[in-house]
């Protein structure tokens, strides 16, 4: 427990004292004056990187690339079984997914790391999360490649395959600022 709390400060630090990441973007194309409530704890890359792929496994085992697939803007959160901030916020996650036609954002729950795969469909199944897809990360090597430090994360990538926000910790995804930013995003 010691070690999860740690990693999480460190996650805050890391992304609160590095550059990289800011509020405001020349490259991120929107206006930012809706950035309140939940808005505020998502940061902004000022320089996107690249994501190069997102490789999972379905819940039968089939290693996907999910970068192959045709989609506007993907949001992708890792959480965990084991995590409860990131069983809290899942529901709000489905929620937000029901709002959008996938073409225009999909969301995609990755579980990563030690994650039993009955128990995620069992969660998945009880909290009637049908927007959502089951994927996961069993050793967490893309939870590491992406440099996700913390639970639960998510990042926003463009059309063009670029990591445009992140998010470190848990928001509530149909609050309305939240809800009016991903609309205007995908207009």
């Amino acid at each position: 427990m010691k070690f999860a709390i740690l990693l999480l400060v460190y996650a805050h630090i890391f992304i609160l004292a590095n550059p990289s990441f800011t509020k405001t973007s020349e490259s991120f194309p929107f206006h930012l004056d809706f950035v309140k409530g939940e808005m505020k704890k998502i940061s902004f890359h000022k320089d996107p990187p690249l994501i190069k792929n997102l490789l999972v496994l379905t819940e039968d085992k089939i290693k996907l690339d999910l970068m192959k697939k045709e989609h506007h803007f993907i949001l992708v959160n890792f959480w965990a079984t084991w995590c409860a901030p990131c069983i809290d916020e899942m529901p709000s996650l489905d929620k937000l997914q029901s709002l959008f036609d996938v073409e225009h954002l999909k969301i995609i729950s990755i579980a990563t790391g030690r994650n039993n795969q009955k128990k995620i469909t069992e969660f998945f199944n009880e909290n009637m999360l049908i927007n959502l897809e089951n994927f996961s990360d069993p050793r967490g090597n893309l939870a590491i490649q992406l440099g996700i430090l913390g639970l639960p994360a998510s990042i926003l990538i463009s059309p063009d395959g670029h990591e445009i926000a992140r998010l470190i910790g848990p928001i509530n995804w149909i609050e309305p600022n939240v809800v009016k930013f991903f609309k205007s995003l995908t207009q």
